[in-house]
């Protein structure tokens, strides 16, 4: 049986009999009443505060909190007025407690600790003890405590208990800290009818959700209510497939049923994106002709997700008679171009005129998705998802001229290139695993260049998850275009693409470089090119066009770069239909770095976001095995070229074996203490922040305001002080909501050119000095400990990108109370600690003893509480914003985006 209460899995019935767990119940069950406390007004007792600091004496008291803002050092008093306002009831006061260990909240003496003789205040009247708290700190952070004040009222024998929360928000300038208010309405958008557009790039739907398991996977692979005999065995049937995992012989139907699962959760989310009563922005695009611009918030990351080419439904607010069909044009940060309205919408459209929008994704990709795997075994490349060895390998030839002489006295360099270049190791995929910085695209690019000079027949294709990875290898090879002749390399784009981020270095190699100058590829001109670099969706034109065509795969060698981030059926899709089946495939990236993005954390729980890669080095096949560590199908790189040896020091030891080779070149910034507070430092720094994390109403996407201060003193020194550019300089986050919060406060101070991004925008980059802001904090620790929790900060793969972007000095800046649960950031915080480059607040300073002598002194009055408040329970309020009173996110249907 599982523990709720705890968060424990399989407890022994005995646990519930432990001090830990009781402990934790009262705790859960004071959590559940806290609005109870803290919204008391039953006319009986009264706590106000008064409280005043440098900033303002103006204090912030809503909903039980007491915020107020304060300078580093600054001493705050809290003072607190206790009144019977009764006419008729005398009370006793029972005890008044802060209930933390924070050294920084200190009470005066009182005579109303716990176990001590309670004081009767009679009616009408206020206590005339002064109770005051005091708060000071050097640190810049949020810091909070709650204070009890426990009653007795003496006529009822009612229990009262009254909560105050004191916020001290401490900050070199002062910060206005207003909740967020989330834009989206989860209204339906509908109309009798449709004025479609004229340039949709319609889909042929041919794997559609099947209708009998739509609602199956809505629900979670659970039955809907009105499930009938069918429903039940389908549920079975597809649960077993899932339950059994991937095999020969369901492997059809288990990604077919993963795809419909992601495309259900996808569409359902979706939904939570409708918006209403908005205005548009009409204005003349040269690309794009007459469009308008919306605002749609949150689009920067992903939620919703959407693409150039996707469709939404525009509807004016006031009529439900019509809507019109749209196109995204084009996305700018949070703004999507939409055109290709019908001409009747000009009739309906005005600057405040207000529409309703609904939003559609995109069916291209997955049906793309789905054909590659149906077609797996018809086209005969069954064995690369389930390889064999191969009995008649052939030897591996020597290179003796290297296009690139690193590459020669770089053993494992030289191996995977040779093994490549000699020849296929059957119709297995050859795994090119690339930690960090040992220079795997450089690796693949010289075995790619060995081959076209080997053999110009040779026809090799490379694709990428995304079109930024594609421009890198191709940047890459067109080095030594000139060695070659006609017809070397084309970089194969959508029409639909960023055009922005095409490098100028690429436009002669490429079938365009905007929408206005794309031209698509004949299959005949495709076919002679030696190579063809594209992403991996968009390799599926190619592949119809040979089926029309009726022509055979001719792709001899082909590279997939990142494999490790696209998932499975992406992989397929260049394999069939392109791909000889006597081909190389050869498979290059990192299972130990983020794998492909999966919106349903269901499907991704049931297997979609391992890639091939990854499956294939998990497999049983002995072919990929650690222990046979056989040459002929797999190589990792050892040699690292970026970073200094104490920052790939941790990843080495916890994801890489200790195999890793440091050799990137010193730099004097690594030993350079960045804040001026000691003499020297190394290359690793942890700066801990006592704070708090925020996020708008429930979205999945946290922010933190305290650590974009600490973010902007680093960035401050490092410019002004220490002459680093801002080019050199990188700032990682997991959530993107925190990302825009950094953007704006670099902006404000005038180093908007620092680039700024989530773990997933950094993977495949490296920066001279990474600052990382971890986000989850929680600065009120009386949580029981199932409310601990880091989200995405315990993603082992996560952790292994952020560290290892920075090629001279790391530096992160996070909660540590939070981050030491997790064993990957206590290992790094205790080598901070042990190399002397640990600032900030320190968890050390927070006395764990004492927070337990707390919980023990208020567990007796927890306990009497439960009975009174179980049957007066508060009614839920529905907020608009929410700042998180821990560090839990329980993700939503959809899983952490």
């Amino acid at each position: 049986m599982d523990c709720e209460v705890c968060k424990l899995k399989k407890v022994e019935p005995e646990h519930y009999e432990t001090e830990k767990h009781i402990k934790n119940k009262y705790l859960r069950q004071f959590a559940l009443n806290k609005s109870h406390f803290v919204n008391y007004k039953k006319g009986l007792a009264s706590v106000s505060c008064d409280v005043q600091s440098s900033f303002s004496s103006v204090v912030d008291q809503k909903e039980g909190k007491i915020n107020i803002s304060a300078k580093p050092n600054e001493e705050v008093i809290f003072k607190f007025t206790i009144r019977n306002d009764s006419h008729k009831s005398y009370i006793s006061i029972a005890f008044i407690k802060l209930v933390h260990s924070q050294f920084n909240f200190i009470m005066n003496r009182h005579s109303f600790e716990t176990g001590c003789i309670a004081r009767t205040l009679p009616p009408q009247n206020k206590l005339t003890e002064e109770i005051t708290v005091t708060f000071s700190s050097p640190e810049i952070g949020q810091y909070e405590t709650p204070i009890i004040f426990f009653f007795h009222n003496k006529d009822t024998n009612d229990h009262i208990v009254i909560m105050r929360e004191m916020v001290v928000f401490v900050e070199g300038t002062q910060v206005t800290h207003n909740p967020i208010i989330s834009p989206y309405a989860r209204k339906q958008v509908w109309a009798k009818m449709i004025y479609k557009s004229s340039i949709v790039e319609r889909c042929t739907d041919v794997f559609c959700v099947p209708k009998k398991s739509k609602e199956i996977f809505y629900h979670q692979l659970k039955l809907p209510d009105n499930a009938d005999e069918m429903d039940i065995e389908l549920l079975a049937d597809i649960k077993k497939i899932f339950t059994t995992g991937v095999t020969k012989d369901n492997y059809v139907k288990f990604f077919h049923n993963l795809l419909w699962l992601e495309e259900t959760m996808i569409r359902a989310n979706l939904k939570n994106y409708n918006m209403s009563a908005i205005t548009m922005k009409a204005q003349m695009s040269n690309h794009h002709g007459p469009c308008y611009a919306l605002e749609v918030p949150g689009l920067g990351e992903k939620r919703p997700s959407l693409m150039i080419g996707d469709m939404l439904h525009v509807k004016p607010h006031a009529h439900n008679d019509f809507m019109f069909e749209a196109v995204v044009k084009d996305i700018n940060d949070n703004v999507a171009l939409v055109g290709g309205l019908s001409s009747e919408f000009t009739k309906h459209y005005g600057p405040t005129v207000l529409f309703d929008i609904r939003f559609f994704m995109s069916r291209i990709p997955l049906e793309r998705m789905h054909h590659a795997v149906h077609n797996v075994r018809m086209v005969n490349q069954e064995s690369r998802i389930f390889p064999k060895e191969n009995k008649n390998m052939c030897a591996v030839q020597p290179i003796s001229n290297f296009f690139n002489v690193l590459v020669e006295g770089n053993l494992e360099q030289r191996c995977a290139v040779e093994r490549i270049v000699s020849g296929s190791p059957g119709a297995a995929p050859y795994l090119l695993h690339g930690p960090p910085g040992t220079g795997k695209t450089v690796t693949i690019v010289e075995a790619i260049l060995q081959l076209v000079h080997r053999n110009p027949k040779n026809r090799i294709m490379v694709c990428t998850d995304s079109n930024m990875a594609a421009d890198h290898v191709a940047t890459m090879i067109i080095r030594y275009s000139h060695m070659f002749g006609d017809k070397f390399m084309l970089r194969a784009s959508s029409k639909f693409r960023n055009w922005d981020t095409l490098p100028e270095c690429l436009a002669p190699f490429s079938n365009g470089t905007c929408r206005q100058n794309f031209e698509n590829v004949e299959i005949e001109d495709f076919r002679r090119y030696k190579i063809v670099i594209t992403t991996l969706s968009h390799a599926a034109k190619f592949g119809r066009a040979m089926r029309v065509k009726s022509l055979m795969p001719h792709i001899s060698q082909l590279f997939i770069d990142e494999a490790a981030q696209a998932s499975e059926p992406a992989c397929l899709i260049p394999v069939c239909g392109l791909l000889t089946p006597g081909g190389t495939l050869v498979l290059a990236g990192d299972p130990q770095q983020l794998g492909p993005v999966v919106i349903s954390s269901l499907a991704n729980k049931q297997g979609f976001g391992i890639s091939l890669m990854e499956r294939l080095k998990k497999s049983s096949s002995p072919l990929y095995s650690d222990i046979r560590n056989d040459p002929n199908y797999v190589v990792m790189l050892r040699n690292n070229f970026r970073s200094n040896p104490d920052i790939i020091d941790i990843p080495d030891k916890l994801f890489y074996k200790g195999q890793l080779r440091a050799l990137a070149k010193e730099d004097t910034i690594s030993n350079i203490d960045i804040l001026g507070e000691h003499p020297h430092s190394r290359a690793v720094v942890f700066h801990g922040v006592l704070s708090k994390e925020q996020r708008i109403g429930k979205s999945p996407s946290f922010f933190n305001v305290m650590e974009c201060e600490i973010v902007q003193l680093y960035v401050k020194r490092l410019v002004m002080v220490h002459n680093v550019l801002m080019q050199d300089i990188g700032i990682v986050t997991p959530y993107i909501r925190q990302v825009y919060q950094i953007k704006k406060s670099l902006k404000d101070i005038g180093y908007d050119k620092i680039e700024v991004g989530t773990v997933e925008a950094y993977q495949g980059k490296e920066k001279r000095i990474i600052i990382i802001s971890t986000v989850r904090a929680n600065c009120n620790l009386l949580e029981h400990d199932a409310k601990f929790q880091l989200g995405f900060l315990v993603d082992h793969k996560r952790f292994n990108v952020a560290i290892t972007r920075a090629k001279a000095k790391v530096i992160i800046i996070g909660n540590p109370l939070c981050l030491e649960r997790d064993s990957k950031w206590q290992m790094y915080i205790q080598k901070c600690r042990e190399l002397g480059t640990y600032h900030g607040f320190d968890s050390r300073d927070f006395d764990d003893e004492r927070c337990r002598e707390i919980v023990d002194s208020i567990t007796p009055m927890l306990a009497k509480l439960k009975a009174a408040t179980a049957t007066k329970k508060p009614k839920k309020k529905k907020l608009k914003t929410s700042t998180s009173t821990s560090s839990s996110h329980q993700p939503d249907l959809f899983g952490d985006m």
